[in-house]
């Protein structure tokens, strides 16, 4: 028995895995956006995001590697594994990235200050039920002001390097995977794709 697969199907799988995906998390994070800016919890304002751009995400992407696995011929080694996963992953990441800057600036560009305000409100409401002190409460409201002005007015070279941080953050997701995913053919089936 021999796997008969190269390493251009397996780019090109990862892609089509990663164009999925990508649309996935362009959606998970507009609903987590949309919960939010409408949320008067502190807790849904803090589990929204971590529910639906954190552990659902990771859920899914299990679902796309043992899926692109499959595709493959059900066996890969570390190096192949971590490649088609980073592949799969760089894709959805540029494509979740470029749509939403592309919504925020197009269709919703007023987003940011609507979060803002619902994460302000919801701040407030839970320091006034603790009986915090109005001058405490305004203190910190300032302080989150701040930090929304500071995240908000970054520099292009800012923004740059926050992309490349988040390809680092792709790359180390793609060997924890990679590791966790790679399955070695049997001693009696052959990989015709060895180097």
């Amino acid at each position: 028995m021999e796997i008969k697969f190269n390493d251009k199907d397996l780019k090109v799988e990862a892609i089509k895995n990663g164009l999925g995906l990508g649309l996935i998390m362009v959606v998970l994070g507009l609903v987590s956006a949309y919960l939010i800016m409408n949320s008067t919890s502190i807790w849904a304002i803090f589990l929204y995001p971590v529910c639906l751009n954190i552990i659902l995400p990771i859920v899914i992407a299990v679902f796309f590697s043992k899926d692109l696995r499959k595709k493959i011929g059900g066996y890969w080694n570390f190096r192949r594994a971590t490649s088609g996963i980073f592949i799969m992953f760089l894709t959805s990441y540029l494509i979740s990235s470029v749509v939403n800057v592309a919504y925020v600036k197009l269709v919703e560009p007023d987003m940011q200050a609507k979060i803002q305000t619902s994460i302000t409100d919801a701040t407030t409401k839970m320091m006034e039920k603790q009986g915090v002190d109005k001058a405490k409460i305004d203190e910190v409201i300032k302080q989150k002001d701040e930090e929304f002005k500071k995240k908000n007015s970054g520099t292009v070279m800012q923004s740059v390097q926050g992309y490349l941080i988040g390809v680092l953050f792709v790359f180390v997701f793609a060997l924890i995977f990679g590791a966790i995913f790679k399955k070695e053919p049997p001693l009696f089936v052959s990989d015709t794709n060895e180097n």
